[in-house]
């Protein structure tokens, strides 16, 4: 069997596909392609008696002995990758369906599975758990009580919370079962860090645990030529050289990898937010297209690096580009 290794939302599955059928000559007229584009849907093969499959192999690596003296196709990302596969990964990992543009909604419950547990744990934690230090004890007198969580601050006399509420503004917020929903600003916020501090992305750092056994033979498949036909073919005719297969394109390889792409909703999203980018730093004025929230945490990190400042961060984003201007101008 031949290991195809890859994070959850990398295409790991359409490459069994098809690997299976155009190297391995696994005969199957059926699509991988479920509802949601993800190719989930398991084709019949005789004594499952499959040549490739996929899987989250890192996750065991050095823990399972039949990944010992194995061939690895290893899926691997860059930090230019990230906006792409974030939104496909939620959308598509665990059949879950999470469109990122509403994520603001039931948050809580989107994210609490075995899938996105570790980045429910690091939002609770980077943005809910400190906030009382962060908001609380900035405004807080030197005769009320010193407090650590929402919970002990639900217990101040009412005058403290009065006077927080309205007289501060300060808003505490709680991500829990109880209470699911999450201020876009702080997704925007929590997704921009890792736009602009790629080592600190948690793809990246899945990937930092794709390292594999001397014994093993493993060969690179980037992540971006699933999105272009020319680059998927090289790839592909990469792998098929490198297992010693007689792989020739064709019309079938062509239409298969075109639907693929048809089903693929953020392939160009990172262009097409350099493309915004690209004019916002050529100063000209322009009304923004509806961005979806990654797209506008992408954009944040991005403009942020560029003008060397933090950009205000409210619910609503940026409309236009005279906005940007006005504000780094009033820096």
């Amino acid at each position: 069997m031949i290991c195809i290794d890859f994070q959850g939302g990398a295409h790991g599955n359409y490459l069994e596909f098809m690997c299976n059928k155009f190297l391995a000559k696994i005969k199957t007229n059926k699509l991988p392609f479920n509802q949601a584009g993800a190719s989930h849907h398991k084709y019949k093969v005789p004594n499952n008696n499959l040549v490739f499959k996929a899987g989250h192999y890192f996750e065991y690596l050095g823990k399972k002995t039949e990944l010992i003296n194995s061939r690895i196709i290893s899926i691997q990302i860059t930090s230019h990758d990230l906006l792409p596969l974030s939104s496909v990964s939620l959308l598509r990992a665990g059949d879950y369906g999470i469109d990122n543009d509403q994520l603001e909604i039931n948050t809580y419950k989107k994210f609490n599975n075995v899938h996105y547990k570790w980045v429910l744990d690091k939002l609770i934690n980077g943005f809910f758990n400190n906030q009382i230090q962060n908001s609380y004890n900035g405004v807080k007198d030197n005769t009320w009580p010193h407090i650590q969580t929402l919970g002990e601050f639900k217990k101040l006399p009412i005058h403290i919370q009065d006077e927080c509420i309205n007289v501060h503004n300060l808003r505490l917020h709680e991500l829990s079962d109880e209470s699911p929903n999450c201020p876009r600003y702080i997704l925007r916020e929590f997704f921009k860090l890792s736009f602009k501090y790629p080592s600190e992305s948690g793809f990246i750092k899945q990937q930092e645990k794709m390292t594999y056994d001397s014994s093993n033979n493993v060969t690179i498949f980037p992540y971006s030529s699933f999105y272009n036909t020319e680059q998927f073919v090289q790839e592909f005719t990469k792998i098929s050289d490198w297992l010693g297969y007689n792989f020739v394109v064709d019309t079938e390889f062509l239409e298969i990898h075109s639907e693929f792409l048809s089903r693929q909703p953020y392939k160009d999203s990172k262009k097409y937010c350099d493309q915004i980018l690209s004019k916002i730093f050529r100063n000209e004025l322009f009304e923004f297209s509806e961005l979806d929230l990654l797209q506008e945490s992408y954009l944040t990190a991005h403009l942020e690096l560029h003008y060397n400042t933090e950009l205000p961060n409210n619910n609503m984003w940026f409309s236009n580009s005279c906005q940007i201007f006005d504000f780094v101008n009033a820096q």
